[in-house]
């Protein structure tokens, strides 16, 4: 699995499009709109965005790679209206 953390500002979400690009990956993101025109404006081309909510209730279990950004609040999506979240942990190794 590849990981990128790192602060804001430093490219992550144009590396990860085109790690989804490159892995014809469902990006999974917040708001796919804003995402579907970041990526223009980056000269990304051919990625598929869809909502947290649109991946949870409509998963399609024919489509094998996804990406997902933001992980944390995709996270927080899924629990926001159930079992109260209150702790992770995150392995920096594969």
């Amino acid at each position: 699995m590849y990981r990128i953390i790192d602060d804001r500002g430093t490219g992550k979400t144009s590396r990860l499009m085109l790690l989804a690009k490159e892995n014809n990956a469902v990006f999974v993101c917040a708001n796919p709109n804003s995402m579907e025109y970041k990526a223009k404006a980056y000269g990304i081309s051919g990625i598929t965005f869809v909502s947290y909510g649109d991946f949870i209730h409509l998963f399609d279990p024919d489509i094998t790679n996804y990406v997902v950004d933001e992980l944390e609040d995709f996270v927080k999506y899924i629990f926001a209206n159930g079992p109260k979240l209150i702790g992770y942990t995150l392995s920096q190794n594969d």
